[in-house]
Formats: C-alpha cells, sequence, structure tokens
C-alpha cells in the first residue's frame, strides 16, 4: 500500500475542518523550509531535521574525491540526505502485536 501526500493532505483537511488549498500551501511551504535546511550542510557542520515526532532527515556534506581504481573516477562533493526513524517510534508500531499470518 503506498500513502501519497495528496492523500494525506486531503484527509488532514477533511478531519480537521481545514481549507484544502490552504493545507497545500503549508505543505509546499513546509517542503521548502525543509529543502531549505538540509542544503545548509557544510564541511564543517551536518544538518538534521525532524518534520515530525520519530522522524528525522540528516544531512552531511561529502567532499570532493578521486577513486583509483582500474579507471580513474572523480566524485563530486555532495549532500548525502539520511532518513532515520527513530528506535521509539518503531516500538510503538510493533506493540500492537500485529499477526500476518
Amino acid at each position: 500500500m503506498i500513502i501519497t501526500q495528496e492523500q494525506l493532505i486531503r484527509e488532514i483537511a477533511e478531519t480537521e475542518n481545514i481549507n484544502l488549498a490552504d493545507l497545500r500551501r503549508i505543505f509546499a511551504g513546509l517542503e521548502g523550509l525543509i529543502f531549505r535546511y538540509l542544503s545548509m550542510a557544510s564541511p564543517s557542520e551536518s544538518v538534521t531535521v525532524k518534520p515530525l515526532k520519530g522522524l528525522s532527515v540528516e544531512c552531511k556534506y561529502v567532499p570532493e574525491r578521486h577513486l583509483h581504481t582500474y579507471q580513474e573516477l572523480h566524485c563530486r562533493e555532495r549532500i548525502w540526505a539520511k532518513p532515520k526513524i527513530t528506535r521509539y517510534y518503531n516500538r510503538k508500531l510493533n506493540e500492537g502485536g500485529f499477526s500476518w499470518t
């Protein structure tokens, strides 16, 4: 099952009685802010954004490097993002005792 951002927006708007267009603007603004903060990762500082309780995105700067294998490879500098889910969140998901059999 895949739940899209649009489905979440529609469901939140319906259950919280919020205008759909306003909620879309909020989500777009949130996405822009998260992207801007994650883009700030530098060689001296990594950046972590926690958009939800139990969910975080960590970005770190990966410097330029040259790999010498059978072929000369040049890797440009970049920012590497890694999503993380806390142990607490995983435990909370699994405390219901779900059975798939």
